[in-house]
């Protein structure tokens, strides 16, 4: 007998359009809406988008973050380090093997970079970044005590969140630092045109911009712990474990909610797709 489909419930402009019986505890999307990644007890699952098909298993255990470095890598953050995976979708190799202070929360920017951050201060300290023209080749390394989280504002920034401040490193350098918008130690970062979309664990994301004297608006997203974000072509993605665990999609351009999944903790846009996992397993959805 198949296990049971995925007991996810689908609100507004969003429909359920394939599903698993994964509960992932984190999920990544290629650039380019190939395939998708989620990190499952004891392994990652790899398969095609939208429909799911052709899985593929990384025997890896106790992931928590995981990343798509571009078209072609798939970085994991295990309990004691960062394994960077190429061909993730079609021959998984390792292509990076690195040991790591502690829990690590990945962030991958343009130009195949890659961000591992930690809480401690040490090897391979707060960021370890690599090309994807050379894989093996750590570029810089900058120490932040206390990051949490981290996104790219291009090639060269990358904005990390300590505690209540947000700190911009440039080429491994701390460039700036500034006391949060939210008010509120930060959980969570992503990249948007302009700027980061930041939260903690309340009820809204601030839309911060890089430029000055510019506006901060926000959105609002269900509060909770285990806090989450993802953006891509004008879809900011919130999730949490409360709630029952819910992932919600917004539109960048009014903070419109455009719909919303419940019973999974951990969602990924990748226009007009959205990807989540949770206890309740894996879906693809599109986004109306």
């Amino acid at each position: 007998m198949s296990p049971p489909d995925p007991a996810v419930e689908a609100s507004g402009a969003v429909q359920v359009v394939a599903t698993r019986p994964w509960p992932g505890s984190a999920v990544a999307v290629s650039p380019d809406g190939a395939w998708a990644a989620v990190a499952l007890p004891g392994r990652v699952m790899v398969a095609r988008l939208p429909d799911l098909e052709g899985a593929r298993e990384i025997a890896v255990a106790d992931v928590r973050s995981l990343a798509a470095v571009g078209t072609d890598r798939l970085a994991l953050a295990p309990r004691r380090g960062l394994l960077v995976i190429t061909d993730p979708a079609g021959a998984p190799a390792v292509g990076l093997r690195a040991r790591g202070p502690g829990r690590l929360v990945l962030a991958a920017g343009p130009g195949g970079r890659l961000a591992a951050v930690g809480p401690r201060v040490a090897l391979p300290r707060a960021t370890v970044i690599a090309r994807s023209d050379a894989a093996r080749r750590r570029d810089w390394t900058a120490a932040v005590a206390g990051a949490s989280s981290a996104a790219w504002l291009d090639g060269d920034d990358l904005v990390i969140g300590a505690g209540e401040d947000l700190v911009l490193v440039r080429r491994g350098e701390e460039h700036a630092r500034a006391r949060s918008p939210i008010g509120e130690p930060i959980m969570a970062l992503a990249a948007i045109p302009g700027g980061v979309a930041i939260a903690g664990a309340g009820g809204r994301a601030v839309l911060h911009s890089v430029i000055p004297g510019r506006a901060r608006p926000s959105v609002g997203i269900p509060p909770g712990a285990g806090r989450g974000l993802a953006a891509s072509e004008g879809i900011l993605v919130s999730s949490t474990r409360s709630l029952g665990e819910r992932v919600t999609a917004h539109g960048l351009r009014d903070g419109r909610e455009v719909g919303g999944l419940r019973g999974v903790s951990a969602g990924a846009p990748a226009p007009p797709y959205l990807v989540a996992t949770g206890r309740e397993g894996t879906v693809v959805a599109v986004m109306g």
